[in-house]
Parts: structure tokens; sequence; C-alpha cells
């Protein structure tokens, strides 16, 4: 894994020394850094009450490490990342709302100490099955987390049950976190 990290971080260096005024642009996977059996999680019941029963958040994703690319910083200044993240909601019965939250941090401190990077809210209906995308990028917190050897991702979930009717029963699956980073070289 480390001769990896080095060969890459070469490769980015010899790119970046060739290219002058221009961006290398890095596309990261972080959905496969992170624990399969974290990606997916079912909720409900939720029972139906006035205001709708609020869970609370949820962890989906609890304080995973991503092990980025070794020796960027020395080769590269990160001047911006847009994060993508796609959820697939599944209602089976009962109707309300659900919060997900991304929160990432630096290796030395929790996700959740943190505010969130991205948050999306998903709106639930019985029987129907939905696929949503947030984005977020300009973000100087998120970018400064790309250019060390480690981050910290955790990602919640809080639901609000119906009003009336069928308890909310469902499950939520985090479909996509894809980052875009684009990097320009280092002033000397």
């Amino acid at each position: 894994m480390r001769k990896r990290a080095i060969i890459l971080a070469a490769a980015a260096a010899l790119a970046l020394v060739g290219c002058g005024d221009h961006n290398l642009v890095l596309r990261v996977d972080v959905l496969s850094y992170l624990d399969p059996g974290m990606r997916s999680a079912s909720f409900g019941p939720i029972p139906a009450m006035p205001g709708g029963l609020v869970t609370g958040e949820q962890a989906l994703v609890d304080d995973e490490t991503v092990n980025l690319v070794n020796g960027l910083s020395g080769v590269a200044e990160v001047e911006d990342v847009e994060l993508t993240m796609s959820v697939i909601t599944r209602d089976s019965t009962g109707a309300g709302v659900d919060t997900l939250r991304l929160y990432a941090s630096d290796g030395d401190t929790h996700p959740l100490a943190t505010g969130p990077v991205l948050q999306q809210v998903v709106t639930l209906s019985p029987g129907r099955t939905d696929t949503t995308s947030v984005t977020v990028s300009g973000n100087r917190r998120l970018a400064d987390l790309f250019v060390q050897q480690r981050m910290r991702i955790s990602v919640t979930s809080s639901g609000r049950g119906p009003e009336s009717g069928d308890a909310l029963n469902g499950s939520v699956e985090l479909s996509k976190l894809e980052a875009v980073v684009i990097a320009g070289r280092k002033p000397l």
C-alpha cells in the first residue's frame, strides 16, 4: 500500500511539473474506503404521533478512517473538493422524513465534533424507492482535509415519523460518496 502511494504521489508531481498553470483532477471513490456493512440500515417502526416522532441522529457510518494519498500535500495545493453523496431510500410503510448528514474531520478529531459537511433531507412515501444526491464544493475545511494522510468520516440518519396513519418502516443505503479533488502546483 505504501509503495502504491509513493508511486501515485510521484506521478502527481510529474503531472503537475509538466502542466504549467493547469490543474490535476483526482476522482476519489470515498465509498470504497468504508466498511460495506456500514453503507445501509433499516429503520422503524416509527409510530405515528402528533408532530411526528423524531429518532435523533443514528450512525450509518460510524467514525470510519479514510487513508488518503501520502505525499500529495508535498507536491500539490488542493484548490477545491467537490463531494457528492447519493442515497437510496426504501419506504415500506408509513410516511416521514429522513435527514442524512455527512461529517468529516482530520485524523485526530471525532467527525461528530465538527459541523456537517453536507446535509440531505429525503421525504419518505409509502411503497416508494427514491435515489437522491447532494453535492458540496467550495468548502475550505473539506479541501484542507484532502491534503492530510488520513481523515475520519461519519454519516448519520435522523428520521421523523408520520403524524398519523401507519408506522414508518424502511431502509436507507449510501450508494455513492465521491470526491473530485482539484489540485494545482504549489508555489515555489
